[in-house]
């Protein structure tokens, strides 16, 4: 076995500088993550490890290796230091990022109250962020989903009072999927306000056969996402909302590069038929991806396939699975420099209406 320590260096994102130089125009990374401690250490009396699935189905190998990754003192300044990110950002070549708080950071299952105060921590310090580096920084929210009309109040004061134009949400709310209809006042209140929903899973609810070579995260991250997304325009979401704007990370999971086989199963079974009277890949086209999935090629495809205008740089900083020289990374795909330039960063300006007002 070799010794733990000698890990942190694999599983650490260590940035260095970019093997491109930087293109010309905005560079935003939209798929960022930052670690509020005061807002975990509020919530962690309430924790249960059944509240989490990427924590209860992760081997014992997994769960050591993760405690020793984040504890590393470079992580842990990635997650929760402006000043290292900002050094990691100039040397990507990334202007801006798009904060978020990780997933393991959504913390549903808080009461009410405590559900209330702990996102208000969360965005108080994301909004320190921005306001201290506002050319290098946009928040979004998070909100309490379990409570879909306490969500929807949090959301508002998250734009009026904190100016965020996102919230991101996990692909499952407590194993409740995205598409039942006591989401629907949120989605509404997210079409109305304008906003862009960051869809980001927090691991796979029945992840009994994933938790052997850190399967919970190689395969569950995706699969959570293709599930969301294929409930959500099976069951009608979309219709309901048509201006819904969704930007699905990881590249959209699988549903993107497969969604041949849901469209023929939409012609010839009736049960995907209920709640959508046209082929899922139509409105699996309303969606946003990004581009956090390690083969240019894939970049090609979902340019091809979505539209450029619906694919955003994303690198799920500074998790171990994030893209680590984004700019380089987006130069072996096979895009128009017009088309880069979106992809860079126009999309995210436009979508998380970054240099607007509240």
């Amino acid at each position: 076995m070799t010794d733990s320590a000698e890990w942190w260096p694999e599983l650490a994102p260590r940035i260095e500088t970019s093997r491109v130089p930087k293109p010309p125009g905005i560079c935003v990374d939209a798929h960022t993550h930052l670690s509020v401690k005061p807002a975990a250490a509020q919530a962690k009396q309430y924790f249960r490890p059944e509240f989490e699935p990427r924590t209860l189905y992760s081997s014992e190998e997994t769960t050591r290796y993760n405690a020793e990754y984040r504890a590393s003192p470079l992580n842990t300044a990635q997650f929760e230091d402006a000043e290292q990110r900002l050094a990691d950002m100039d040397a990507q070549g990334v202007d801006m990022q798009l904060l978020a708080v990780p997933p393991t950071e959504y913390f549903y299952w808080l009461p009410e109250d405590e559900a209330l105060r702990v996102n208000r921590i969360q965005h108080e310090r994301i909004a320190e962020v921005v306001a201290q580096w506002p050319a290098r920084f946009a928040g979004v929210a998070n909100v309490p989903m379990n409570y879909p009309e306490l969500a929807v109040e949090v959301l508002r004061e998250a734009q009026r009072d904190f100016g965020f134009h996102g919230v991101e949400i996990s692909a499952d709310v407590l194993g409740l999927d995205l598409d039942h209809r006591r989401f629907d006042p949120f989605w509404e209140a997210v079409v109305e306000l304008d906003m862009t929903v960051i869809l980001h899973p927090q691991g796979f609810t029945h992840g009994q056969r994933f938790t052997d070579y850190y399967l919970v995260n190689v395969m569950c991250m995706p699969l959570a996402s293709t599930l969301a997304v294929t409930r959500m325009i099976l069951g009608g979401v979309w219709i309901r909302h048509p201006q819904l704007r969704v930007l699905v990370v990881h590249g959209g999971g699988y549903l993107p590069f497969y969604i041949a086989r849901t469209d023929h199963a939409w012609q010839v079974r009736p049960e995907l038929r209920h709640h959508l009277d046209v082929p899922p890949s139509e409105v699996l086209r309303s969606i946003y991806v990004d581009t956090n999935v390690f083969d240019p090629r894939m970049v090609e495809q979902l340019v091809g396939d979505l539209g450029v205008d619906h694919v955003l740089l994303g690198t799920d900083y500074p998790f171990d699975m994030s893209t680590v020289d984004p700019v380089a990374f987006l130069s072996e795909a096979r895009l128009s420099d017009n088309d880069r330039a979106q992809v860079l960063g126009g999309n995210a300006i436009r979508l998380f209406s970054i240099g607007t007002a509240p």
